[in-house]
């Protein structure tokens, strides 16, 4: 009995060491999914050839591993695919190891299937949350097996299978602490790199952008002035290609003092489906140029507090991106509604030409753009924008099926009048 617990032990000696080196060396580096998914599932069959090939021995025909842990952790953090090919290695390993082919089979293919839609459950919460779903999935394990051996009538490999298992899943909690702590912190220092890259652009902003705009608008006003004389056709293109990129460089600046000089102490109530309307209104007629069709479906009476030009300017960039990803003959679906939660979610969706994962993960960067003359600045800009207004930007994208914006905003409460008696 005594070797056995030894032996347990180190089994989530090994485990736990495993998921730590694999976390602090390897996961904050990668950026690319492909890479983390590849590597994550090497460490993951690092502990399923430890644990098959060294199991627990209870007795000459009773055997305990933590291959449960394996997939299961496979499924959350790897995906559908990491997760079946964790199954099928489990199975090479038991024949390799000449375990019961056909009830590692019968089991290990019920908990993949049941743990797809768990796997979705538990990406929805809070680590309490994941943790109380991850517990409740596998307490199933054991007290099915805990059933199959009280009918065998052997009590004692009951409670060891008991016992056993309340260790399997003190371990599986202490990984979910453990990956879901050191992921917030990946995070965390992600943000901290890029509020100091926005502060980078805030500085070059504030310091240049004025110097930068008095020479363009001089250069601008003899541009028009030669508009005037009488020019070539060639000479006319030229000029107005000229003042276009001025017009172009200008914007651009505003973009930076935007980021430099954010602007939250003079909000106001906002009827944000008429908001809304009036967005679409101005890109119409862009629209129509494109062959691309606009269609609505938005509550009536949304309301939030903010400014109204940058809200205008989040809805109109985004739609006009909207409209620079459908090559021809498209169609972008705004919809807005009221959440239970208290904020308001608007959707832009186009069928365009869609985006990458680590494309998306870059969008909202300074000078990233998947665009040819894109700076990256305007999506930054509305980022900024609904930041500061309490709200969030989320971006859902299928290469060749198109992208999907869902801009969540506090609903605007109204106070209620107090009165004295």
């Amino acid at each position: 009995m005594w070797e056995s617990i030894q032996s347990m032990c180190l089994h989530v000696v090994f485990i736990l060491f495993t998921i730590l080196i694999y976390q602090v060396f390897f996961k904050e580096r990668e950026e690319e999914r492909k890479k983390i998914r590849s590597k994550f599932f090497l460490f993951m069959l690092i502990i399923l050839v430890f644990t098959m090939s060294q199991p627990v021995l209870y007795s000459e025909t009773y055997k305990y591993d933590f291959k449960a842990i394996v997939i299961i952790l496979s499924f959350l953090y790897g995906g559908k695919k990491v997760g079946f090919t964790a199954f099928l290695a489990l199975l090479v390993i038991g024949f390799l190891t000449a375990q019961k082919l056909l009830i590692l089979l019968g089991n290990y293919s019920v908990y993949c299937l049941l743990l797809l839609p768990v796997t979705r459950m538990f990406h929805r919460y809070q680590i309490r949350g994941k943790v109380l779903v991850i517990s409740l999935f596998y307490m199933m394990i054991p007290i099915t097996r805990g059933i199959f051996l009280e009918l065998k009538g052997d009590q004692r490999q009951t409670y060891f299978e008991l016992g056993s298992s309340l260790i399997v899943l003190a371990t599986l909690i202490a990984i979910v602490y453990l990956i879901e702590n050191m992921n917030e912190q990946i995070k965390m220092k992600q943000e901290l790199m890029q509020a100091e890259k926005m502060n980078v652009v805030s500085q070059l902003a504030a310091s240049v952008a004025h110097e930068i705009r008095n020479p363009m608008t001089s250069v601008r006003g003899f541009m028009q002035l030669l508009q005037k004389e009488e020019l070539t056709k060639d000479q006319q293109f030229y000029i107005n290609i000229s003042i276009e990129e001025l017009d172009r460089a200008q914007e651009i600046i505003n973009q930076y003092l935007a980021l430099a000089k954010p602007q939250i102490d003079q909000y106001e109530t906002i009827d944000l489906t008429s908001l809304i309307q009036q967005s679409i209104d101005v890109m119409q007629s862009y629209a129509i140029l494109n062959s691309i069709h606009i269609k609505q479906e938005v509550e009536s009476s949304l309301e939030i507090e903010g400014l109204k030009l940058e809200v205008q300017q989040v809805f109109i960039n985004i739609i006009k991106n909207a409209i620079e990803a459908i090559k021809s003959d498209g169609e972008i679906e705004i919809a807005g509604r009221k959440l239970s939660n208290g904020f308001i979610s608007i959707q832009i969706k186009d069928n365009g030409v869609g985006m990458t994962k680590d494309q998306i993960k870059k969008l909202g960067s300074p000078y990233y753009s998947t665009k040819e003359k894109g700076t990256g600045l305007g999506l930054t800009v509305c980022h900024q924008i609904v930041k500061q207004m309490g709200g969030r930007i989320l971006i859902k994208s299928e290469l060749t099926k198109g992208t999907c914006f869902t801009i969540n905003l506090p609903a605007y409460k109204k106070k209620e009048e107090g009165y004295t008696p």
